[in-house]
């Protein structure tokens, strides 16, 4: 069944049809009294502003409306100043009145053509950025073929180099291509926060996640430890987590000298987990502690070593999908910094295997 169009129109211009039955009224009133004529004439203007500052016509039907307004109060008003009820000083309120009505029409429209040109520009921003997050997924997916087909090669040459500068230079080979392969990882990461397809939650147990990164990095030059309250469930999408710690530890790690200390620990506060990574390298200068998690932002010590780059905005776009948060502080005693993530917990009981107690064999298996 078809909407009736006269109940359309009616209920697209309710208020000027309103505003219309509110001014025929008081043009009768205007009509029918003479001392208080100016009363009328007022609620008639200030009404018609007001009306315009809401709906902003079209110019054609505003100047049309305000036509109409002018002519229909000046006519009264001339009538009362002919019959000698209104002095001559009264008539100069149309014009008044007319010109107020001119100065918000004027600022209304500045206003529309701002507001107008504001989201135009929001518009294009709005495409261009999907223009690049498009790029940069398509980018990073059709790269992974090439650098696994590279990766597979180098290995393999890995395996048969007999020769040790060719081995060597095998071997930088093959961390160059694991290095682009995550970098094209995080980047993938980055442009796909926030679209439907993740995160990907399930129960996740942090202490088991903190054993396997520490399995990973352990046979790296550094004294490892690792603290852990009590085994904690969130709700995670374990790979992504798993890349935010990795993220962490490899910023630690580039800081740390050989035999410095790096500390992974999980702990509860109140209602969430405290995953954290702690070093103790010469710490974040104070001035970028509110900027490390931009993306691109990096911090530069001393030696020219970069401590922060694209990685702490990965682990702030992971804490954020989980609907967790992450930050970064120096340690009270001056000597390295923690990047916490605090996630949400969720109550859930699990068996877990015996593990070693933390901070004896896990540690010592890393010392070298």
């Amino acid at each position: 069944m078809s909407p009736d169009p006269v109940a359309a129109v009616v209920r697209r211009y309710r208020w000027e049809l309103g505003w219309g039955a509110f001014t025929a009224a008081n043009l009768v009133w205007m009509e029918t009294t003479q001392d208080w004529i100016s009363i009328p004439f007022h609620f008639i203007w200030v009404s018609f502003t007001l009306l315009y500052g809401f709906r902003a016509w079209r110019s054609g039907l505003t100047w049309l409306l305000a036509g109409v307004v002018v002519v229909s109060t000046g006519l009264l008003l001339t009538e009362a100043w002919a019959d000698g009820t209104m002095s001559t000083d009264e008539m100069f309120e149309v014009p008044l009145m007319f010109g107020m009505f001119l100065a918000m029409m004027l600022h209304t429209t500045r206003r529309k053509a701002a507001i107008s040109a504001l989201e135009k520009l929001s518009e294009q921003n709005a495409r261009m950025l999907e223009r690049e997050r498009l790029f940069v997924q398509n980018a990073s997916h059709a790269l992974r073929s090439p650098i696994t087909v590279a990766l597979a090669h180098a290995e393999m040459l890995q395996l048969t180099a007999e020769d040790q500068s060719v081995r060597e230079d095998v071997d930088i080979l093959v961390d160059e291509i694991n290095r682009l392969r995550r970098l094209g990882d995080r980047l993938l990461l980055l442009v796909t926060v926030g679209t439907p397809a993740s995160p990907h939650l399930v129960p996740t147990d942090l202490v088991p996640l903190v054993d396997e990164a520490l399995r990973r990095w352990g046979p790296l030059p550094r004294r490892w430890a690792v603290t852990a309250d009590d085994h904690f469930c969130v709700l995670a999408d374990r790979e992504r987590l798993t890349l935010a710690l990795d993220t962490l530890i490899e910023n630690a790690v580039k800081v740390t000298a050989d035999g410095g200390r790096i500390e992974l620990s999980v702990r509860r506060d109140r209602d969430r987990a405290v995953l954290s990574v702690s070093d103790d390298g010469p710490g974040i200068p104070p001035e970028m502690l509110g900027a490390i998690f931009e993306r691109f932002a990096q911090v530069e010590h001393s030696g020219g070593v970069n401590g922060f780059g694209l990685g702490l905005s990965i682990v702030r776009a992971v804490a954020d999908m989980h609907g967790g948060s992450v930050t970064a502080r120096n340690r009270p005693d001056g000597g390295g910094a923690v990047v916490e993530i605090r996630l949400n917990l969720v109550n859930e009981r699990t068996e877990h295997a015996p593990r070693t107690p933390v901070g004896t064999a896990a540690s010592a298996a890393g010392a070298t």
